[in-house]
């Protein structure tokens, strides 16, 4: 159910912001396509840096970091600032949340939705808590567990 969620989200941004790319100017459109790319690169850093443990912080710590990155660009895609501002910040942030939800419901990636890009990229999923479908997926196999049991039993 939380893949399916995942899917159903994701592809639910990717149909509200996709419009938005053929009405912006085509700065606009390219320069939010750049920092998509920037984002990735950030969240691959992430995912080095928690996989090789190389800063120990917990997961849910690296979880609002990951979080709030991608809230901090929203909100200064507000600001009129030429790199981030003029509203690229707030469509690569809803793009990049699209393609991210989609990439985790597809490849069944755990955890947070924000790595699942380089978790594809370096073929290994970082267990970041998500802060939103984290107790979902845990509630799921809580189920499934108690299914098997109940199978091996009758």
């Amino acid at each position: 159910m939380g893949r399916a969620l995942r899917i159903l989200l994701g592809l639910a941004l990717m149909v509200y912001v996709t419009p938005v790319y053929f009405q912006v100017p085509v700065r606009v459109a390219v320069g939010s396509l750049l920092l998509m790319l920037g984002l990735i690169g950030v969240y691959s850093l992430i995912h080095i840096v928690v996989s090789r443990r190389i800063v120990s912080f917990g997961p849910c710590l690296w979880a609002v970091v990951a979080l709030g990155l991608l809230v901090a660009l929203y909100v200064a895609g507000v600001s009129g600032s030429p790199i981030l501002g003029r509203g690229k910040g707030e469509l690569a942030a809803v793009t990049f949340l699209g393609v991210s939800l989609v990439v985790a419901g597809v490849c069944a990636a755990p955890g947070c939705e924000l790595m699942a890009i380089p978790g594809a990229l370096f073929g290994k999923h970082t267990e970041l808590a998500c802060l939103i479908f984290s107790p979902l997926d845990r509630l799921e196999r809580k189920l499934r567990s108690k299914r098997r049991r109940l199978r091996e039993i009758f």
